[in-house]
């Protein structure tokens, strides 16, 4: 049984190892701290040294089970009203999406989605915040537009993030909301990997590897947070969104070819 595990594993060398978890303990340490961007921060440098295919199912089954014991203390703090209609729009917007995806390029809209999280980050800077709790109507059209964005681009997790980030109910509710609505999309991508034949030996192996060093992440980040002002946390949540921004602009110069690693990776982002 032991043999049949290791073999399963991909050759690396210690070095690659040691980059890999590093790099999934720093992703499990953002997610801790800010709720959301394992899998932004973390699919990018793994698929440097492992193929898309083994790592990309794997990382929603890290992202939940080591997550966890955030989710326990989240999910009485989440903001219900909001992750229900945001869900129900989402799993409407993903064929949609996927359906307007054959209709214009998913880099064209990538650059859109970059330029439009720039504008919605610097409004967020200077202190732009809703004043009363958005309709549902506004609240399934958001959660609608990330279902569709996640249908074309993968990237369906900034207008979420956005709307939590400028919540009324302030920084500890928005948190745990987004902790809340990416375990529900994690669950979701399990499934339809699953089904799809994706998640095999090997990416189970993975995903048992790098669990604890997130569960680690996690848990330091989550200790970052309880000691964090709220001006700190919406510093380094926007910054990472900046991040994230500028990396929508220059993907279509990164992954021109729709069949590169970098680009079969993004299909399975969905933070």
């Amino acid at each position: 049984m032991q043999a049949a595990l290791l073999g399963a594993l991909p050759a690396m060398s210690w070095i690659a190892a040691l980059l890999i978890f590093g790099t999934v303990f720093l992703a499990g340490l953002l997610r801790g701290f800010t709720g959301f961007g394992f899998a932004l921060a973390a699919v990018p440098v793994i698929t440097l040294f492992l193929e898309p295919a083994a790592i990309v199912p794997a990382i929603p089954i890290v992202a939940m089970v080591a997550g966890a014991k955030q989710l326990r203390r989240a999910w009485g703090q989440a903001n219900w009203h909001a992750i229900r209609r945001l869900l129900i729009g989402a799993v409407l917007g993903v064929p949609i999406g996927a359906m307007a995806l054959s209709l214009l390029p998913a880099n064209v809209m990538r650059v859109a989605i970059g330029l439009v999280l720039l504008l919605a980050v610097l409004l967020l800077w200077r202190g732009y915040r809703f004043k009363q709790r958005p309709p549902t109507g506004a609240q399934l059209g958001i959660g609608l537009f990330s279902g569709l964005l996640n249908g074309a681009t993968a990237m369906g997790g900034p207008p979420v993030i956005l709307f939590f980030l400028a919540s009324p109910e302030g920084v500890a509710v928005g948190r745990a909301s987004l902790l809340v609505y990416f375990c529900f999309l994690s669950a979701w991508s399990i499934v339809t990997q699953a089904v799809g034949g994706l998640v095999d030996l090997r990416v189970i192996v993975l995903a048992l590897l790098m669990i604890p060093v997130m569960a680690l992440g996690n848990v330091i980040g989550d200790r970052m947070f309880d000691r964090a002002s709220a001006t700190a946390y919406q510093r380094i949540a926007l910054a990472f969104l900046v991040v994230i921004a500028i990396l929508a602009l220059a993907r279509p110069l990164m992954a021109a070819d729709p069949d590169s690693e970098l680009a079969s990776a993004e299909r399975g982002v969905a933070e």
